[in-house]
């Protein structure tokens, strides 16, 4: 491949387990993600506790760049997922997807049986996700999630048995 080439060609994605030197980066995907993201402090309390599982999807390379991420607080036999971010530049082209098969590997891996999240109920492409993996609903919170508008939204429980 031709050095402009390679300029040009799309990154390539490995999934592994990150911790908080990514902190900056999920910071910077959450808030693009979501209309309250969390903090880089966040990030970094969550990235250094023992009970959380962190996988990202990450480029290889010298100058590595995270593409999306998610964490988990595990506590067998049951885990949670706590956040799931893409870059939305990298939506729709099976990263989510990747990022969700091999953290839910780890997940079963590290002990979990029953594996739980909730998700705004007009998030269509994260619940088509989480169905396709086998997560089923289990219930509902009414008025839940905020939008930077104001709007109030359910979220929908879901839960998966490995």
């Amino acid at each position: 491949m031709s050095l402009i080439a390679s300029f040009f060609a799309k990154p390539t994605f490995v999934v592994r387990p990150i911790g908080a030197e990514r902190a900056e980066e999920c910071e910077a995907l959450h808030g693009a993600s979501f209309a309250f993201g969390w903090s880089k402090i966040d990030f970094e309390s969550y990235l250094t506790d023992p009970n959380i599982i962190a996988d990202g999807a990450v480029t290889e390379g010298l100058r590595s760049r995270l593409g999306g991420f998610i964490l988990s607080r595990l506590l067998p036999p049951d885990a949670e997922v706590l956040t799931f971010a893409v870059d939305p530049a990298r939506r729709s082209v099976g990263l989510g997807r990747m990022i969700l098969d091999r953290h839910l590997e780890n997940l079963e891996r590290g002990g979990a049986r029953l594996v739980f999240l909730e998700v705004a109920d007009d998030n269509e492409a994260a619940l088509k996700l989480y169905y396709r993996f086998g997560f089923k609903e289990i219930g509902r919170r009414q008025n839940y999630y905020q939008r930077a508008d104001g709007t109030k939204l359910a979220a929908v429980n879901l839960r998966l048995e490995m």
